[in-house]
């Protein structure tokens, strides 16, 4: 039997704004290796009594993305911390920003024997501060094509028993499909995970500490967010994948938990049952009142304005702003 892991460290369809997934002009890439200083601005690290835990992303201004079973042990949204604009794990720079959680979602589907749905949004205190070193990734499209290149990074272990960096750390992961995937775990599913990683020795992958961290890849010069690091095999060997969460499978859970939208991946299907419908009702003797005033229900629509044409949760949520009503 494969014994699997959280890759976390234990110590008890749209994008949300034009600026987002835009990396300092000068970021470099080496595969495996040190990040340069705030070359992926989105980046947080998730702290409980300020020691590193587990990754995670920046989706809005006071919103980050990690997975749920990084706060699994604790729902008390006072238990953590975020630190934005970090490159070292420990100490404090000018750049860093710390910030108290107030609000926590986690996927209700999710449980620790369940590997599927490991998905939470936290809510900071107040807005990030912006900049070139600290800015929001993209979320994905639902017709992403997924063909591009992709990044993992994090603080974790570089080895199953080796310690933590003390550099944040990037690597180059190639996707994997999902029937290579369920060779390797039988556990996958193909709407809630995606998996990356070369899949031999000596190869780069997630480990402890990297959990809930992101999986970004670059489409047409912006990073989109298409994986949150979720499971692995025991002690990270690379011959085994790192499966993430599928970002794109939860787009509108996550618009419904941080305002607008709602539902998630495979909603369940409207309820059966023998009754009758009911009968219809009879002719208006008097013409209908008006529709009621069309209005946008989410504050970001006008920056979101050019995925009208392009995404139906945008339309639904912006119908003034889509020419929708």
């Amino acid at each position: 039997m494969i014994a699997y892991i959280f890759l976390v460290l234990v110590v008890f369809e749209p994008t949300f704004s034009e600026g987002c997934g835009m990396r300092p002009p000068l970021a470099r890439v080496v595969n495996g290796q040190n990040a340069s200083p705030h070359s992926w601005p989105w980046q947080i690290s998730l702290r409980v009594r300020g020691r590193h835990i587990c990754g995670g992303s920046l989706i809005r201004p006071d919103w980050i993305l990690t997975a749920a079973h990084c706060v699994d042990s604790n729902p008390s949204p006072s238990a953590y911390t975020v630190v934005a604009g970090g490159h070292r794990r420990t100490g404090t720079t000018s750049v860093q920003q710390t910030f108290r959680v107030i609000t926590l979602h986690k996927h209700s589907g999710f449980s620790m024997q369940n590997l599927k749905h490991d998905i939470a949004v936290l809510q900071l205190e107040r807005n990030v501060e912006m900049s070139d070193k600290i800015t929001t990734v993209c979320l994905p499209q639902q017709d992403a094509n997924l063909n591009s290149e992709c990044y993992i990074t994090g603080w974790g272990r570089t080895s199953g028993g080796g310690a933590l960096p003390e550099i944040l750390q990037q690597a180059k992961l190639p996707l994997v499909s999902h029937d290579d995937c369920k060779m390797k775990y039988g556990v996958v599913d193909r709407s809630a995970h995606l998996c990356a990683g070369a899949g031999r020795a000596g190869a780069s992958g997630g480990c402890n500490g990297d959990s809930g961290g992101p999986l970004v890849c670059n489409e047409g010069g912006r990073w989109y967010l298409h994986g949150a690091v979720s499971f692995g095999k025991r002690d990270c060997p690379t011959t085994h994948y790192t499966v993430f969460t599928r970002i794109k499978s939860y787009n509108s859970w996550i618009l419904g938990k941080i305002g607008g939208g709602g539902g998630g991946p495979n909603p369940p299907p409207p309820p059966t049952g023998t009754a009758q419908p009911p009968p219809p009702p009879p002719p208006p003797t008097q013409a209908p009142p008006p529709p009621p005033s069309c209005g946008d229900k989410w504050n970001a629509c006008k920056a979101n304005k050019h995925y009208c044409t392009t995404s139906t949760v945008i339309k639904e949520l912006c119908p003034k702003t889509c020419n929708a009503c």
